[in-house]
């Protein structure tokens, strides 16, 4: 990938496209994570006329890349910079991706009601697929058919084809994302928020398998280095607690055979206690317990590898976010999904990373909040990744989190 492979547009508060930065005066750092919130950086000159259209409240960008929009959203802070060898300074823009909506929503009892003082149903059950419940929850509250003040300006649904398992789901108050991410999880499901034309598109899609296509080895010349950390689950006895009081309240233990064999191996059993009094249907107290299983009952293999320069299997073109890889560790195959990405186009070229594993909660710090840790900052390593022998012109690091 090239840096004339990404652009770069400048939009208003409207969703309008003011221009499109020059690719020679691009430096552009983004981080984007699977079902989560990205965030970009970019540096203008202060003269640039599309700095001065960035800077006003409500304006952001539109990153496209070879094949697809790689992420769009509103700026959120922009910071002016002057040295004596730089007189008329540059400007600092920061910002989010547009799936941030879904950061700043809750899911209202009754979504008809714009006004969260006034609620007058105790929750909003929607059952069916995973992806139209998903659908059904965003439009509800900030779609089109949301009540005018609750809705997201040119917010529409994208396609829906009804996959994943048939669910029901409780609501009374949630973040939309954090709800959002739950049911992705039961469906194996993406979901963002971007640009397309003139509308905001909610989009959901199906996780690509694609282990048998990707397989990164230092053996077969894919890889130039790795490294390997492991540790235990983060629990492996969910206890759900649903309606009632005292003795007579409703309790459901769940647990996976994945994460009972993890309390052997590790000599842990690792409880946690999940409210649930928003629902008396056992079904539901169920999916909660193996939302909470999806999410952390296993052990985590934290893998960091560089991919060789010359490798055939691309980022972006082979294989996407979210998508499901194997990675060769200690003669061991294992298997995990892509999900994060880091990229960096300045006049030292183009660069990008991967991060795989070690999926977090809905968060626009979930950088910050890991649950396997890395003891330095993804760009960092990103930056760090020639002294390995990846090439700047096509390169790619990976921080993989398997199991």
């Amino acid at each position: 990938m090239r840096l004339s492979d990404i652009t770069v547009e400048v939009r208003d508060k409207s969703l309008t496209r003011r221009g499109l930065v020059r690719p020679e005066e691009l430096s552009l750092e983004l981080t984007d994570n699977f079902n989560n919130v990205g965030e970009w950086k970019l540096v203008l000159a202060a003269e640039n006329p599309l700095a001065q259209a960035l800077r006003q409240p409500g304006a952001g960008v539109i990153i496209t890349g070879p094949t697809d929009v790689l992420m769009s959203g509103p700026m959120v802070k922009a910071e002016f910079a002057a040295t004596q060898e730089d007189p008329g300074g540059s400007i600092t823009f920061e910002g989010v991706s547009d799936t941030v909506i879904l950061a700043d929503t809750l899911a209202f009892p009754d979504p008809t009601n714009p006004n969260g003082a006034s609620q007058t149903l105790a929750h909003d059950v929607r059952q069916g697929t995973a992806e139209d419940v998903m659908h059904s929850f965003v439009m509800a509250n900030i779609g089109p058919t949301a009540p005018v003040e609750r809705r997201k300006t040119a917010l529409i649904s994208g396609v829906s084809q009804g996959r994943g398992p048939a669910v029901i789901k409780s609501a009374r108050f949630p973040v939309l994302g954090n709800l959002l991410t739950e049911l992705a999880l039961l469906g194996s499901l993406g979901f963002r928020v971007v640009q397309r034309g003139s509308n905001l598109v909610f989009e959901t899609y199906q996780i690509t398998d694609r282990t048998k296509l990707i397989r990164l080895d230092v053996a077969n010349g894919s890889l130039a280095g790795q490294r390997v950390a492991v540790s235990p689950p983060g629990l492996t006895r969910a206890i759900v607690a649903g309606q009632g009081e005292m003795v007579k309240r409703q309790f459901l233990q769940v647990q996976t055979t994945e994460s009972v064999a993890a309390e052997q191996d590790w000599g842990r059993r690792i409880e946690r206690f999940i409210d649930q009094r928003n629902t008396d249907k056992w079904d539901e107290l169920r999916q909660a317990g193996d939302e909470a299983m999806e999410d952390e009952g296993f052990p985590a293999v934290n893998v960091q590898v560089v991919p060789m320069e010359d490798g055939a299997m691309r980022f972006g073109h082979d294989w996407h976010l979210g998508d499901k890889v194997s990675v060769v560790v200690e003669d061991q195959e294992l298997t995990s999904n892509a999900t994060g990405m880091v990229l960096k186009a300045d006049e030292d070229g183009f660069k990008i990373g991967v991060l795989l594993g070690d999926p977090t909660g809905f968060s626009v710090d979930a950088a910050l909040s890991k649950r396997v840790t890395s003891t330095e900052a993804r760009v960092s390593q990103l930056e760090r990744a020639s002294d390995v022998g990846a090439a700047a012109d096509n390169q790619v690091f990976s921080i993989m989190g398997v199991y």
